[in-house]
Parts: C-alpha cells; sequence; structure tokens
C-alpha cells in the first residue's frame, strides 16, 4: 500500500499532535507538522525541505483556518500556483459557513469541523476522498499527456539515492542541445528517461522521434534516417527521421547496432549540421536534439574497433548511467510496483488494492535481469490474473517457478556433498594474521553463490541481506552479472 505523506498545520500543538497520531497510527501516513502559516509559505515557496520532506513529497496537507500569523485563507492564497496537486483539507472551528466556502474558493479541496464526536471520522472520510481526487487527477494528467506522446520527470518513480543521481543529471541539461548518452542494462529505462528530458524541456510539444539503431536492415538505415529526394508519385520518397524530428528530438536507440559506414556519416551530419538526402542535391539543415543510449560499453568497443572513437567521444559528451532495478534497491521495488499495480486495476477494470507482504518480499528477492520492463509485464500478467483485492504471491507463478528451480538443485547439491556444512573458513591468512572481516564476507559469499548456482536472490535470503550488499560485497557491476 502506498505511504503518503500529510502536512498538518495548527498553531494548537496539542490538537496537532493528536491529529498526527492518529494519522499515522491508523491510517499509517507519514506525517510532519507545523505551528503557523509563515512556516508553510517558506516551506512552499522556497522549496525548503523538513525530516528530508520537501513541498512535492506533500500529498494532503490539513490546514487550520485560524492562526495568528497568517489564516488559512491567506496560506492558501500564497501557495496556490505552487502547491500542485497537494489536496488541501481546511480545518476550522467556526461554525459559520462562510469560512469554509471561502477556503474552497481558495484551493481547498474540503473541509473539516473541530471539536465535534466524530472529528476522526470525518478527517478519515475526507484524506481518502482527498487520495482518490488525487490518483484521478493523476490518471487524467497522464492521460492526456500519453495522447500527445508527453513524459514528464514527474511521471518516473524512485526512492533510491542512485537512481536520484540519474534523475538530477537529466535535470542539469533538460534545456540544453549538448547530446546525450544514456548507458544501462536492457529495460532500465532509458527510452523513458530521454523522453522526460523531451518532455521537460523547451523542445516539449515538438517531435520525439526513436530510430532503432539496431532493428532497421542496413540498406535501409541511410534513407531512414536522412531520407530520400526522390519523387515518387509525385511526392518526396521519405521525409527521414531527422526531418520528421526538425525543432524536436531524435533517440538513437542501442546507438552500438549502427554499421561503421552509417557511423562515418552520422559523425559528418554532427561535425557539419547538415547533410544530403538519398539522391538528393541540396544539403538539408535541421534543428535536432540528440540522445542516444547503448547497452553495451562503447569505450570497449571503441577499443575493439567495432565502433568509431572520433563518433563516441562527439555523442558522449554527457553521459548518464542508469542503474539497473536490483541496484536500485527494495524501495524502488516496492513504489514501482505499486505505480504499475495502480496503472493495470484502472486498465483492466480491476479493484487490486495492495500487494501481500509475502508476494513484496518474493519481488524484491527477485533477480529482475529484465530490469523495470521485466518488473513491470510481471505485474500486468499478476493483475490479469488475480480476481481478488490483493495481489499474493501465486499471482506469480513464473517467477516462483525459476526461484524454487534453483532452489531445488541448490539442496539436492548439498545433500549430495553432505559434508559441505562442515567446511571451516579459516580466520587467518597464509601469513598467520587475521583476515579482515570483509575478507571473509565475500568467501563466505561467494561459497554460497556457487552452492545456489548463481541464484543471488536466495543468497541474498539465505545470509538476510538484500541483493545490493552481495553486488557491494563482491564488487559485482551490473554489466558484468
Amino acid at each position: 500500500m502506498t505511504q503518503y505523506t500529510v502536512l498538518l498545520v495548527d498553531d494548537e500543538q496539542t490538537q496537532a499532535r493528536a491529529f498526527a497520531h492518529f494519522i499515522s497510527k491508523q491510517l499509517g501516513y507519514k506525517t510532519i507538522t507545523m505551528g503557523n502559516g509563515l512556516e508553510v509559505v517558506d516551506f512552499f515557496l522556497n522549496k525548503k525541505e523538513v525530516g528530508g520532506i520537501t513541498a512535492a513529497n506533500v500529498d494532503i496537507m490539513l490546514l487550520d483556518i485560524s492562526m495568528p500569523d497568517l489564516d488559512g485563507i491567506a496560506v492558501l492564497k500564497q501557495i496556490n500556483v505552487v502547491k500542485g496537486d497537494t489536496q488541501v483539507i481546511v480545518l476550522t472551528a467556526k461554525k459559520d459557513s462562510k469560512y469554509s466556502v471561502a477556503a474552497i474558493n481558495s484551493g481547498a479541496a474540503d473541509y473539516v469541523m473541530k471539536g465535534g464526536k466524530d472529528v476522526f471520522l470525518r478527517i478519515t472520510a475526507s484524506i481518502n476522498n482527498a487520495i482518490d481526487r488525487k490518483n484521478l487527477q493523476y490518471q487524467i494528467s497522464h492521460l492526456v499527456r500519453k495522447g500527445k506522446d508527453q513524459v514528464l520527470f514527474s511521471d518516473l518513480a524512485w526512492k533510491s539515492v542512485v537512481f536520484a543521481k540519474t534523475i538530477a543529471a537529466a535535470k542539469q541539461i533538460f534545456n540544453s542541445t549538448i547530446p546525450i548518452l544514456l548507458e544501462g542494462p536492457s529495460g532500465s529505462g532509458k527510452e523513458l528517461l530521454a523522453r522526460a528530458i523531451h518532455g521537460s524541456g523547451l523542445r516539449s510539444g515538438k517531435p520525439f522521434v526513436v530510430f532503432e539503431c539496431d532493428l532497421i536492415k542496413s540498406s535501409e538505415v541511410e534513407e531512414r534516417l536522412f531520407g530520400s529526394d526522390a519523387i515518387q508519385d509525385g511526392f518526396i520518397k521519405s521525409q527521414g527521421s531527422l526531418r520528421e524530428a526538425n525543432g524536436g528530438t531524435i533517440f538513437f536507440r542501442e546507438i552500438d547496432g549502427l554499421k561503421p559506414p552509417m557511423q562515418a556519416k552520422l559523425l559528418s551530419f554532427l561535425q557539419d549540421g547538415e547533410f544530403v538526402p538519398v539522391e538528393g542535391k541540396q544539403p538539408s539543415h535541421v534543428d535536432v536534439r540528440m540522445i542516444f543510449s547503448t547497452t553495451e560499453t562503447l569505450e570497449n568497443l571503441v577499443k575493439a574497433k567495432k565502433f568509431r572513437e572520433d563518433l563516441y567521444f562527439r555523442i558522449s559528451a554527457f553521459p548518464i548511467i542508469i542503474p539497473g532495478l536490483r541496484l536500485r534497491g527494495e524501495e524502488d521495488i516496492k513504489l514501482l510496483a505499486e505505480k504499475f499495480l495502480c496503472d493495470f486495476a484502472v486498465n483492466e477494470n480491476k479493484k487490486i488494492k495492495s500487494i501481500s507482504p509475502e508476494a513484496m518480499n518474493l519481488l524484491n528477492n527477485y533477480g529482475w535481469d529484465g530490469n523495470v520492463r521485466q518488473l513491470k509485464n510481471a505485474i500486468f500478467r499478476a493483475v490479469v490474473l488475480c480476481d481478488g483485492d490483493r495481489l499474493d504471491i501465486e499471482h506469480f507463478p513464473q517467477l516462483l517457478s525459476k526461484e524454487q528451480s534453483s532452489v531445488t538443485k541448490a539442496k539436492a547439491f548439498i545433500k549430495k556433498n553432505s559434508d559441505i556444512n562442515s567446511e571451516l573458513i579459516d580466520i587467518f591468512n597464509q601469513e598467520g594474521k587475521c583476515r579482515t572481516l570483509d575478507d571473509i564476507e565475500e568467501e563466505v559469499i561467494k561459497r554460497l553463490v556457487d552452492i545456489y548456482q548463481g541464484n543471488l536472490s536466495e543468497v541474498a535470503k539465505q545470509l538476510g541481506i538484500g541483493r545490493s550488499t552481495i553486488y557491494r560485497k563482491l564488487k559485482i557491476s551490473e554489466g558484468q552479472s
């Protein structure tokens, strides 16, 4: 279940603590409190941070309408332009309806009378309605942007520090014209990030064209990219992807799949800013933002003489690394799983609201070689299979079968080699010196990796640690695993 964040604003500290305790303990939501209106305005307008939470993280605000320094109405008027989709519920002790009406007209979603016997029931209902409204607004705005082929950074989901660095790097250059190279394993979301860079910048609303470097036949690549000026049925035969993307962004998916002759032609375009279409006589000029992606390490391909070094330097002016899902960790797996569940449940008209702890444990410990794409497909399949209101482990049969297969083989190996448990790990090296704890931990992990035939999820489960810890201990990179 998604953990929403609620901001409580009330100058009466005892009451604020009571509301915060109820919301966190009974409803399970994260809460932060503030004691006056000026603090709220400063928090929203000046992008302050409280306990690691910014205004962008606040889903719901309970705002007292009567405060000595700046009342709730004045607060609403000042933050309205920056509060985004934060749902505001005003709290009032005054029975005069004019205050409630003024609050609604100023941007509040609802109001709750303080002091009544049913105040906590009223707050619960109001918060639940606000969450439903927030989710509906997201779905509508998401569908509108999807219809326009637009993606924003806010459409991406993450909590991990490692992915936050990726987003921070992307936000540095979304309005620049510098070529970007997105590097990361298959399924990690390179195209989605490219679309977010495009959709968040000045070129938003202009074309976003994908050029499939590894899927187009060699004989067709030049015409598909540069177009053809040959006349066919009275019209130019082909515009080409570059001219289609004029004013917008062209995304070269798997640039390492481009053959050497086309690498040279692309380099010429990057250097001169113009190209001559197939069967054309006059050079064409286009204004395009260029983003490239690869699952390979281009530097290694350059060393192997499979990719031009001069082209590599041109396109890698601003490289961004996109980590695989297992390196992003359990927080991101949970966040993404819940996001996909919400989307697919709406699309499939299912009333599924949550993922069981057992199923979430399975997701957290799975390998995800296909990364975010594989997780998305797994949730989609689970939603289709589920007839209840919660996803459980039986809705992920393909994940269970793979995990159980490796565990069964490991148990057979242990049984066959009955003396395996009696093996001792030396705490001293050959020189008689005590080994470091890191060395001993590494040996333990390596032995279990061998026993469980590379099933790092099961090794992590047996040791009671996360997969990312195993990668760190063994110094395994995403590309090597």
